[in-house]
């Protein structure tokens, strides 16, 4: 047997591995900017990823685990060259969710809980690779992502005041909790409270004077100085402390078999949006750049970096938008700057975790509180509600669905609500009588519709394709057109260059609707039928009964031909 060359060896593993190419086609003047890019990376994401943790009740090793894993595998099966995968605010709140009423408070628990939701939605997420379904995220559409980020941002700022007014709070749910909250106002410690304050407002400053610099990190280092300097702990103020150094090691979750039932709705929308947010992310990076995306890579690899993660003591993640930012605005040329990242954290976790001993605890409450509001899309919130007030109700249910029920919950609510208003639209599509146009044709001229197009002849176009959701629909329509009728139809014409699809219910609906047309002497015509409406009528029969002269190439063809059987009739009609 002969021996695989190496050259093929290598174009086997670069389809497995996609990744490989990276150091195979890489270029020694991209190394720079990929260091530098690297780096800021992981600088900034250290304060941001201890946060994201402390959502789930999670120690704070367990955000940096998330994070080393995800750089170090996504590189390798990705197709983009810019994302940073790691941690997310809106999975985060997934996660916290989901695990919460089943850790009670017991971080070793949460964190087994965490690991196993990645697993599961790392591996849901490779089957939906396998499976080439990528266009399943599209069923989250826009207006419940704004729902569910608007809802996601609220329970993250009412998950914060507990921190921000230093009081205990026995409530997970968010109204509940401002309820008790406003009955522990009493309670709140003034010096924190001021602390924390100050420091939202430091970052919205930032923001918006100071674009280019990452707010995070400021405030990280603002925050420990002033609490080593002013001795903050002897006044009250709480620090994140002392946490254990080290990398992550190998470690499969054990959970209970009830507790991986119930984990399973949350990790399938977990892997929804996960992917969502991972490719819209990496298109649009990729456009930036000039160059193209695989939407079924990028679930592989965002799979992956899942299954790695619950693997090594980590939890979700997904593209990061915020460390994504910083990474191309660093120069970063291809996927090494993320194999950077990871090597400057595993350091950090090795050498320096001592520095965040007295980081207060309100300063990452701060980011957070920050990172809600820059959740909540205002602009386009008010562009659905202005030019979509239906998709604005949609996006309104699900951010009360969120807030009320969880935010898994939630996101279904507003997919089904999604999707009835989709079978809404389907099973009750526009449609309209066409009118002659001087010169220009015979046109959907809006409302109201004549009653006739014509004389005689009544042109109808049906705006959806003919399914069973809106057969019946469709026949109950033509019977109220020839009841609204002012003369007598002879002929019924179809416009049905939009009927781009008619299945077996609605085939026999129409051709139900043919028989009963040619008992009332109304002859059944058709328009612009495409290819596979023309075939499913001559499957069916319909086709031979009306005839090869029933269908014609454009509503005037018709109507001349309609034109001259009446010019015809009338002249006949004199000898009789």
């Amino acid at each position: 047997m002969r021996e695989a060359s190496p050259q093929s060896r290598t174009s086997v593993l670069a389809r497995l591995i996609p990744g490989v190419a990276l150091f195979r086609d890489y270029r020694h003047e991209w190394l720079m900017a990929d260091l530098l890019a690297g780096i800021s990376v992981c600088v900034v994401m250290i304060p941001s990823v201890i946060a994201y943790a402390g959502i789930m009740g999670l120690p704070p090793q367990y955000g940096l685990y998330a994070a080393l894993v995800p750089l170090l595998i996504y590189p390798w099966f990705g197709s983009s060259r810019q994302v940073i995968v790691g941690p997310d605010i809106a999975i985060s709140l997934l996660i916290a969710g989901a695990i919460g009423p089943l850790a009670l408070g017991d971080p070793a628990h949460a964190a087994a809980l965490a690991a196993t939701l990645a697993l599961l939605s790392g591996l849901l997420l490779l089957l939906g690779a396998c499976a080439k379904i990528g266009a399943v995220a599209d069923f989250l559409s826009k207006p419940v992502l704004v729902g569910y980020m608007t809802g996601a941002a609220m329970i993250l700022i009412g998950s914060q005041l507990d921190k921000l007014f230093r009081v205990k709070l026995e409530h997970s749910d968010f109204f509940p909790r401002l309820v008790e909250l406003a009955g522990k106002l009493h309670q709140t410690h003034g010096p924190t409270l001021l602390f924390g304050l100050c420091l939202v407002g430091l970052i919205f400053l930032l923001r918006r004077f100071a674009r280019k610099v990452p707010p995070a990190l400021v405030v990280v280092v603002i925050a420990t100085t002033v609490s080593v300097v002013f001795k903050l702990p002897e006044r009250g103020v709480a620090v994140v402390g002392t946490f254990p150094g080290g990398l992550p090691r190998f470690v499969f979750p054990a959970v209970d078999w009830r507790e991986f039932h119930t984990l399973l709705p949350a990790a399938i929308g977990i892997a929804l949006l996960t992917y969502t947010e991972g490719i819209l992310l990496a298109r649009a990076f990729a456009a930036r750049n000039g160059y193209e995306v695989n939407a079924d890579q990028e679930l592989a690899a965002l799979g992956f970096a899942d299954v790695f993660a619950g693997l090594f003591q980590g939890f979700s993640v997904t593209g990061s938008q915020a460390r994504t930012t910083i990474n191309d605005s660093a120069g970063a040329k291809t996927q090494v700057a993320s194999l950077v990242a990871a090597m400057a954290l595993g350091l950090f976790l090795l050498f320096l975790t001592p520095l965040m001993a007295h980081l207060p605890v309100v300063a990452l409450a701060a980011i957070l509180i920050y990172g809600g509001f820059s959740l909540v899309e205002f602009d386009v919130m008010k562009r659905i509600y202005r030019f979509y007030p239906r998709s604005a109700g949609v996006a309104a249910v699900t951010t009360l669905g969120v807030l009320a029920a969880g935010v898994v919950a939630g996101i279904l609510i507003g997919v089904a609500l999604s999707l009835l208003g989709l079978i809404n639209r389907l099973s009750h599509p526009p449609d309209a009588v066409l009118a002659e146009v001087p010169g220009h044709g015979f046109h959907d001229i809006g409302k109201p519709s004549p009653a006739q197009t014509v004389p005689g002849l009544i042109a109808y176009r049906f705006y959806a394709p003919l399914l069973f959701a809106n057969a019946s629909h469709f026949v109950e329509r033509v019977r109220q057109l020839l009841a609204l009728s002012p003369d007598p139809v002879r002929w019924f014409l179809i416009d049905a260059q939009a009927i781009t699809d008619i299945d077996v219910t609605a085939a026999e609906r129409l051709q139900d609707l043919h028989l009963e047309l040619s008992k009332q002497g109304v002859t059944l015509k058709f328009a612009h039928a495409n290819l596979p409406l023309r075939s499913i009528l001559e499957r069916t029969g319909l086709a031979r009964e009306i005839c090869p002269d029933g269908f014609f190439s454009s509503v005037h063809e018709c109507i001349v031909a309609f034109r001259a059987e009446n010019a015809s009739e009338k002249i006949v009609q004199p000898g009789r």
